[in-house]
């Protein structure tokens, strides 16, 4: 209880004749080892929690009495207990606002009815602003459900429990036996020809998942009167109103009733897993995969994920004994802002000791940041598939975010709560508003373009036979210096050998020919004379064929071909590479840029090039000998930068090889330094190039960043 007994309010409410309305229900509960009294309207399904010492007062509330005296009277009976007047002014607030209470005079019944049509208001407003989260109630399903009472007790029951045990242990041995076919098949699921079933699968499953929050309310005394349709971004889904569950006394009845929604999707999963494990391709092969993907992954970082306010938000709460985390966490860090930075020494936080104090800090910091992640990247969703939307989308967000808090700011700063403390208040919140716009808008910060890329040397060469054959010698070894025109590697082709034969002894044949012919025909001489020139032509051509079975180094460097030993003794056709070449005293980095960071790169100024090579990330290469190619790129330096390989670089799906990038991209080329100690530098090892740019305010980066991506992903 407050120090502050006596309100200079009391006047205001000393006479009023107020009750509880005949709906409301009070049920007492246990949270944190407290007792805590929960009024429940049946009508509406609101709650309100009291606290022991706030329930006597208002259970003395009656129109046959005033406030003031049930306040004089709890007074006398519970000296040390008894609420203050301001409390007990707080407290007929809220529940005034929660449309608990009814008044005896007729002015105040006008004044709840204004109240009434302000709630609806603010309601209104709140479902305007959250309009990609509307909620439609189509259904009352109680009587269904008291009809089906025994269906209900057989599904919630522990033979029920055992049967989802033993499925789910099948469903995840069955996953884990197929990993690599699932994660193959994971890249086809948002194909266009999967839409439809993706969506038809989430909706039917969205219909069980609901029926399981309306059974287990049902199953422990719950009523469920709305069962509607919710537009989640756009997209329909059903839901249920179980909110009947808070008013039950045991803690894990609701969170049970919280968490079936999840366990019966990873049901469902389970035997979406069985199926397609045992299943050809077909459509009961994907419906059953997309089942399975939306049962585990999804339902896992949505309705299982507490820093949402869906499923496990609800069941945490009832676990830990905390309920209303979610608003308590954000009135701990106003908290917070208002004690510490505002200087408002009166102020009272919400955590009743330590273990909530550690919640309400720990949960309203990581939610927060959660849901600012969730807000973006549906932001970004909506926005690719209806662009108005989406600018509708972000404005509501920013008045959210921004506006509306603002609004509430300068309300508080002008409110009573810091007429102590108002000229700190004020400006404590011009210095937290006025330095950050500085920060942002006038103070140059340092601006960076980091480039995944690969080594390559200035002059390396595949080497390749001329000529198809075995794979006989091999004359050096991988890491030798070669000189040009070294022997490398020696082949040879029977098939080749023998047509040299054959041609030369057809020489010989059609010489001597031609000779008798000389002495006896003189008219056969000039047809065996074209003859033989034809032959030699074709043995010289045998014998150019047969000299590009040596294989020799173009030009001097180091022999690179880890793998070549293993093709001793095998066929190896022409052209196929048997290694490189390359001089390691002369290389260069190929960066992979995109053509966002190209125009950082032909706009700003340059202060710094520096590479960080993989393996050796704790040594950091520097260059001012570099350039940017001034003209766009589709094939990849080294397959070892696209996707296929595990690079970071998108490629085209249609390309085998890897080496085509879905984008159009530039090329940054960096002249190494060889001698640069300790440093190993191998041809084909990748890495990550840094350029650091001239220092720039973050909001003029911003502000080209969404230019940027306006016009690459909008075409604005």
């Amino acid at each position: 209880m407050t120090a502050q007994t006596f309100s200079e309010s009391w006047h205001r409410i000393a006479e009023a004749r107020i009750g509880l309305l005949p709906s409301v229900q009070v049920q007492r509960q246990r949270f944190g080892g407290a007792d805590w009294y929960v009024l429940q309207d049946r009508f509406t399904q609101r709650f309100f929690r009291l606290t022991p010492q706030a329930w006597r007062f208002v259970s003395r509330l009656s129109p046959r009495r005033t406030v003031d005296q049930a306040w004089r009277e709890s007074l006398e009976i519970f000296p040390a207990d008894a609420p203050s007047q301001h409390e007990v002014i707080q407290i007929l607030g809220q529940l005034h606002q929660s449309n608990l209470l009814y008044f005896r005079s007729e002015p105040d019944s006008v004044e709840i009815f204004d109240r009434y049509r302000q709630f609806k208001q603010r309601e209104l407003y709140g479902k305007l602003l959250g309009f990609l989260y509307l909620r439609i109630p189509v259904w009352n399903p109680n009587d269904w459900l008291n009809t089906i009472m025994p269906l209900i007790r057989a599904m919630v029951s522990a033979p029920a429990t055992l049967i989802w045990l033993f499925v789910v242990v099948v469903g995840a041995k069955a996953v884990l036996e197929n990993l690599p076919q699932i994660a193959d098949e994971t890249q086809g699921v948002l194909a266009l020809d999967n839409l439809i079933w993706l969506y038809l699968c989430m909706a039917a499953m969205k219909v069980v998942h609901e029926l399981a929050h309306a059974f287990v309310c049902k199953r422990f005394g719950g009523e469920v009167h709305v069962f509607g349709i919710m537009l989640l971004v756009m997209a329909p889904l059903p839901y249920v109103d179980a909110t009947a569950c808070w008013a039950f006394r045991s803690r894990y009845q609701r969170a049970l009733v919280g968490a079936v929604g999840v366990l019966s999707e990873l049901f469902m999963a389970a035997l979406g897993a069985v199926v397609w494990a045992n299943t050809g391709p077909g459509l009961v092969h994907t419906l059953a995969f997309n089942v399975m993907l939306l049962g585990s992954i999804s339902s896992l970082l949505f309705n299982g994920n507490p820093l949402l306010r869906f499923d496990a938000y609800y069941v945490l709460c009832d676990l830990i004994d905390i309920p209303n985390l979610y608003q308590r966490a954000n009135q701990q860090w106003l908290y917070f802002a208002d004690r510490y930075l505002l200087g408002s020494r009166d102020a009272k936080g919400p955590s009743t000791d330590t273990r909530e104090w550690w919640w309400l800090t720990g949960y309203g910091g990581l939610s927060f940041v959660y849901r600012l992640m969730v807000v973006a990247l549906v932001l970004e969703y909506v926005a690719d598939q209806w662009f108005l939307l989406g600018v509708v989308f972000a404005l509501t967000t920013f008045i959210m975010l921004v506006v509306i808090p603002l609004a509430k700011l300068f309300g508080h700063l002008a409110g009573p709560a810091v007429s102590r403390n108002r000229t700190r208040a004020i400006s404590a919140s011009a210095v937290g508003l006025i330095i950050p716009i500085l920060l942002v808008s006038m103070v140059p910060w340092r601006a960076s373009i980091r480039a995944p890329g690969v080594i390559e040397s200035v002059s390396a060469n595949s080497v390749t036979p001329g000529m198809a054959g075995r794979l006989d010698a091999l004359h050096v070894r991988n890491g030798d210096r070669v000189k040009a025109g070294q022997l490398i590697a020696q082949l040879s082709n029977p098939e080749l050998e023998y047509e040299i034969r054959a041609s030369r002894h057809q020489i010989t044949e059609t010489e001597l020919m031609r000779n008798q012919a000389l002495a006896t025909a003189p008219a056969d001489v000039q047809p065996l004379q074209r003859r033989l020139a034809m032959l030699r032509e074709r043995l010289t051509e045998l014998e150019y064929r047969f000299e590009q079975l040596k294989v020799l180094a173009r030009h001097g460097g180091t022999f690179v071909a880890p793998r070549v030993s293993e093709k001793l003794g095998s066929w190896v056709q022409r052209g196929e590479p048997l290694g490189d070449v390359v001089d390691l005293e002369n290389l260069r980095f190929v960066a992979v840029v995109t053509q966002q960071q190209a125009d950082e790169l032909f706009t700003s100024t340059i202060e710094n090039v520096a590479i960080r090579l993989s393996g050796q990330i704790d040594r950091e290469v520097q260059s001012t000998d570099f350039n940017v190619l001034p003209y766009q790129r589709h094939r990849l330096a080294s397959a070892a930068l696209g996707w296929n390989a595990g690079g970071s670089i998108p490629v085209r799906q249609d390309d085998q090889k890897g080496e085509t990038a879905a984008e159009p991209f530039f090329e940054v080329r960096v002249r190494l330094d060889h001698t640069v100690p300790d440093l190993l530098t191998l041809n084909g090892l990748t890495g990550h190039l840094r350029v650091a740019l001239a220092p720039v305010p973050l909001l003029m980066q911003w502000r080209k960043w969404a230019m940027q991506q306006l016009q690459k992903r909008y075409q604005i």
